[in-house]
Parts: C-alpha cells; structure tokens; sequence
C-alpha cells in the first residue's frame, strides 16, 4: 500500500488554524476597553500583580479608570506593569509586599484611605516540587497554602475592615478548577484553592450585610506565551472550546466580578476554563 504522504499536512492544518484563532483572541486593546471606565475613581488593589494572570488583571482595571496598586514581591517585574499602565494614561503604583508577613499586610492597607476594589490573585503550584501525597513534603505544602490561601485570607482581612467603614466593596479571588474538580500530584494545590473557595462563600455570608460581596474567578489551562502546536493539541483534547485560555480571559471575568453588574452576585465561584472541567474531558 502506497503511503499518504499528506497525514502530515491533514493533522497539523487545523492545528494552524487553531493557533490562528488563539492569536484573535489575544489581550484586548487597552483603547478599547477604557471606553467604558466602570471603575472611575476607585482604588484598587492587585496582589500578585507582577504574575501573568496578576497583570492582566491590574490592566483591565486600570484601563477602565481605577487606580491600581500593584502588589508583588519582584519590584522590577512591578516596575514593568506600571509602566504598562502609564503608557496608556492610567494610574497605578508598585508596591513591594510580603505575602507572608502579617505585620506587611497590615502596614500596606493601614496606608490606603479607601479600598473599593481586592483581587487576591498571588500564589502558584509547588512547581517542581510537585508530587504524590505519600513523598510530598511538608514545608511544600505549607509553602503552597500559605501563598494560595494564607495570603489572600490576610489580606481580606485588612480589606474588609476598611470596606464595611465604607459600607461598599468588592473582593475577589483567583482559584483554579483543580480546587472543585482535583489533579493528581496537585494534591496540596488542589486542597489551598479549595479552601479558597470555602473561604469565600463563608465570608460572603458575613460581609453582605456591609454591602461588601466576595466572589471566586477559578481559571483553567491559562496560557503563557505564544502558543505552540503541541500545546493546543493537548489543549484541544481538555478544552471543549477550540484554543486555550488567555490572562485576558481571566480579567474579564474579574473586572464582571469588581463592576455594578454583580451587584447581586457573591460567594460564588466562576469557572473559566473553556469547558474543561465538563464531564470527563478534563486531564487526570
């Protein structure tokens, strides 16, 4: 039997055309969203802001008005974001904070005389730590929960003081679907955005009667970088929509959250993962 020399050709054509759709649904241009400038006036406070995910995040709300106090541990990567948000006129500040310091938290909010706006969007995996529950280690798991759900506990905190003097306020987290649904050798991961999640809807249940909601924003496979075929195979093999998810996507979810347009919305959590987490089409 003579060989199709074109399998090739028939496998990685819609992949192309794949990664074409991923390249239209870039980040949005800033010019474009400003229009609308929802968040006129606001203070708003990004942790984890020097982050793919982070950044995104402080752009969208700077782009629509607010003044965004960017917040991380990497000053030059701050510095970067910043810049990004005074090129197109917007109003924002790097502020260097330790997450894991109790006595920074407090000192960084003690400093603002208003916060309308929280996205507790700091933490990560264990990364190349990562591993089964019978080998993983302690201090990994420690250092997973406290920078997943520690921190933006900590932080709520300090936010909530000041948004129930104001009687308004919007919080809102970042999670991860592997907090609902779970991934294996992401056990630690997987328990700190579930707990984030928990978090959430009990505060929730305390703040609504200062007119304070809190939501969850849980992301999927968010892709950082361009794109390359392989990935968007594997991608298309979780995803029931055709491309991965962008930091972009995640904003928009955020800036729902943050905008008068959930008013009436809290304590919940909102899966944006391109379907991945439907049925049985998500990875093990």
């Amino acid at each position: 039997m003579t060989p199709n020399r074109n399998w090739k050709s028939r496998l990685v054509g819609p992949l192309r055309d794949r990664l074409t759709k991923v390249r239209m649904a870039r980040p949005y241009r800033v010019e474009v969203v400003a229009e609308a400038r929802r968040f006129e006036g606001a203070i708003a406070v990004v942790t984890g802001a020097s982050g793919t995910i982070g950044r995104a995040i402080a752009l969208r709300l700077a782009a629509e008005g607010a003044e965004v106090f960017a917040v991380g541990r990497d000053l030059d990567r701050l510095n970067s974001v910043l810049a990004e948000i005074r090129a197109f006129g917007g109003v924002g500040h790097a502020t260097v904070v330790d997450l894991a310091q109790d006595d920074q938290i407090k000192s960084f909010f003690d400093g603002l005389n208003r916060v309308d706006i929280l996205v507790n969007c700091a933490g990560g995996s264990a990364r190349d730590s990562h591993g089964p529950i019978w080998s993983q280690t302690m201090a990994v798991v420690d250092s997973v929960l406290a920078s997943n759900l520690r921190a933006a506990i900590g932080c709520t905190m300090a936010a909530s003081a000041k948004m129930i003097e104001q009687r308004s306020g919007r919080i809102v987290n970042v999670g991860s679907v592997l907090g609902a649904h779970g991934k294996a050798n992401f056990a630690d991961y997987g328990a700190s955005k579930a707990g984030l999640v928990g978090y959430t809807k009990s505060a929730a249940i305390e703040l609504g009667r200062h007119g304070v909601t809190i939501n969850t924003v849980s992301p999927g496979i968010v892709q950082r970088g361009e794109p390359t075929l392989r990935q968007l195979d594997r991608v298309g093999a979780t995803n029931v929509l055709d491309r991965p998810g962008t930091a972009e996507d995640i904003a928009e979810a955020v800036a729902f959250f943050a905008s008068s347009a959930a008013d009436f919305i809290t304590g919940q959590d909102l899966a944006v993962d391109g379907g991945r987490s439907l049925g049985l089409r998500g990875d093990a």
